[in-house]
């Protein structure tokens, strides 16, 4: 078969769903593209593929032979462009009927480029396949001929009557055979004298007995008819024969020549049904699917698709590919003849985040159409990015133990010196504040070590949190201060009691207090807030009037030593949001570019209770 080549186009989409999935669709399309390869390369009749406004899309090798054409020259024309004049009012009424009865066939003569005049018979099934009408066009110019001897020579009629390759019978008006050539002996497999025992009725069966009544009042009516029916052999086989029927000159006679269609109609409904089984697979996917021209212009896509990329059929139909690529950020990782796969990024505007997804692109599914099949994998994503944070956070901590072991014993014996040293007139005192000032950033530097480490033995207790928070506020007052800083503390109604680790969620409010003095290096006010919402979970909230954290940046706090300010470790975040992770709850953050930054720390009513090694 041949199609017009094109550039393929670079589509940016997305790879598949599974590998068994994809198998299925690929075995479903090449065992539908066999079929219509073998129907079309081994017919001895002329065949195409036109769409509704008469285009050629498809001829094969019988038909440039029939028209005498090359396939490139005759696949520029219409269907019906070489019908002769007398014949095209016969041609235009096939038209308007194709669409009311689905199929029609019609004797036409035809003149050919070269001058040539032939008989041919066209038959036109409406939408045979992905909504192009099939039509098969036979060469009967000697078929006609050998009717028109018919009509001149008893001889000749007996002649062209025992040697037509096409089956002929005749019959009188009681249905009774009369007389039947070899073709029609070999065809219904019987004698000729068993033939003339048999009524023409004798063959048909259920409703194929009133369709046989119906063609014979047409040939009554009309002298001619032309039509398609199955037939009952005498074995039980079913055979579904094209027939053409008239009243003979000879006598009151029918004279009817069938041909076995059985095959080819056996293939166009397996046509059919495989193109119907490719939309229930198409369509009922889970993948998102879509089916791109040789331009790039979207044709098909389902339902899937269209929620994956929150949009509407019927807008994006006809529309080019790159329409959605707009926000994506596209990766290809192989490039092939007959495909493509990769993986891309876009921003999901229902959820406010981002939407990974694979994808793969085959080429030429039928002529010039792709297919491209997508798969969501943001949960796969996500789950890789946490089990990388998960083990970077195993590591660290090993680490952390390691390094809070070697350091704490030193830091204790320097600890209990300096206290030794305290109010000893012969050291100076000022000096001495402002090492005791060190030993404990770096003890608290330690106890962060620890923290992230898991290693220090804790139980939960029933603390209250309004007390805690005003015993805090009260300690980094001066730190507050000193910065020209105030801060503001907002309580709810009643005083908020829950089980917590007390250690742990003291760290994780001074951190975020710390973090805020730290954010307003020209002072102004920081707000507190702590309340119990009506479902019990618990808010606090820590807000600054700083210069705001840019939103690309907030998705990577609380990573390993990654911080907003010059000063720290990146540690203090870190370990925030690890331990309220282990209470069950999360941190939100909200940031305006010189505006400030609003921590919230959402704590769950009953948090699962998290059991620790002793730090020995």
């Amino acid at each position: 078969m041949e199609s017009n080549k094109t550039n393929h186009p670079k589509i940016s989409m997305l790879k598949p769903g599974s590998e068994f999935e994809k198998n299925d669709l690929n075995l479903e399309l090449m065992e539908k593209n066999r079929k219509l390869d073998h129907i079309l390369n081994h017919s001895r009749d002329g065949m195409t593929l036109s769409d509704q406004d008469g285009n050629l899309v498809e001829v094969n090798q019988a038909c440039s032979e029939l028209f005498e054409l090359d396939m490139e020259s005759i696949q520029s024309k219409k269907i019906g462009h070489h019908v002769a004049p007398e014949g095209i009012r016969t041609f235009q009424k096939m038209r308007c009927r194709l669409v009311e009865e689905g199929y029609v066939i019609e004797k036409l003569p035809v003149i050919l480029e070269n001058g040539k005049r032939k008989f041919v018979e066209l038959s036109i099934t409406y939408k045979a396949y992905r909504g192009l009408n099939l039509s098969i066009i036979r060469d009967i110019t000697e078929e006609q001929l050998l009717l028109n001897q018919l009509t001149e020579s008893e001889n000749k009629f007996t002649n062209i009557f025992e040697n037509a390759l096409d089956s002929i019978l005749i019959w009188n008006p009681e249905r009774m055979i009369v007389d039947a050539n070899p073709a029609a002996c070999k065809l219904f497999n019987m004698s000729l004298s068993e033939m003339k025992t048999y009524h023409l009725f004798d063959f048909l069966e259920g409703e194929n007995r009133s369709i046989g009544k119906t063609f014979q009042e047409r040939v009554e009516k009309h002298g001619e008819v032309r039509g398609d029916i199955e037939f009952t052999m005498r074995d039980g086989k079913k055979k579904q024969l094209e027939f053409t029927t008239k009243k003979s000159v000879y006598g009151n006679l029918y004279l009817t020549i069938y041909r076995d269609i059985t095959p080819t109609k056996q293939m166009i409904e397996e046509l059919q049904q495989s193109e119907e089984r490719f939309r229930q697979l198409f369509e009922r996917a889970l993948d998102g699917m879509a089916i791109l021209d040789q331009n790039g212009y979207i044709v098909n896509v389902n339902e899937s698709f269209c929620q994956m990329f929150e949009i509407d059929k019927d807008l994006i139909i006809s529309t080019h590919y790159s329409y959605l690529e707009n926000g994506c950020d596209i990766i290809w990782d192989n490039a092939a003849m007959l495909g493509r796969s990769g993986e891309g990024k876009r921003y999901h505007q229902s959820t406010g985040e981002d939407q990974y997804f694979s994808f793969t692109l085959s080429y030429e599914i039928y002529p010039n159409h792709h297919l491209v099949i997508i798969r969501e994998v943001t949960e796969i994503k996500m789950a890789e990015e946490d089990l990388r944070k998960t083990e970077t956070t195993h590591v660290l901590g090993d680490l952390a133990a390691s390094v809070a072991h070697e350091i704490r014993n030193p830091l204790s014996t320097v600890k209990g010196f300096l206290q030794l040293l305290d109010g000893n007139e012969a050291v100076n005192q000022e000096l001495l504040k402002v090492v005791g000032v060190e030993m404990q950033q770096l003890e608290e530097i330690v106890n962060e070590f620890l923290l992230l480490s898991k290693r220090e033995f804790v139980s939960y207790e029933v603390v209250n949190l309004n007390e805690m928070l005003a015993e805090l506020v009260e300690q980094l007052s001066q730190k507050a201060a000193h910065h020209n800083i105030s801060i503001v503390e907002v309580y709810g109604s009643i005083d908020v009691e829950y089980s917590c680790i007390r250690s742990h969620i003291k760290q994780v409010i001074t951190n975020l207090i710390n973090n805020g003095i730290e954010s307003m290096p020209n002072g102004g006010q920081l707000k507190t807030k702590l309340f119990q919402k009506e479902t019990g979970e618990i808010l606090i909230e820590v807000e600054d009037h700083g210069e705001g954290i840019p939103d690309h940046l907030i998705n990577r706090l609380g990573e390993p030593y990654y911080q907003t300010s010059e000063k720290g470790t990146g540690l203090g975040l870190m370990v925030s949001y690890k331990v309220v992770k282990e209470h069950g709850g999360r941190i939100d953050v909200t940031s305006n570019k010189n505006e400030g930054t609003v921590f919230r720390v959402m704590l769950p009513a009953n948090p699962p209770i998290v059991h620790m090694e002793k730090e020995e």
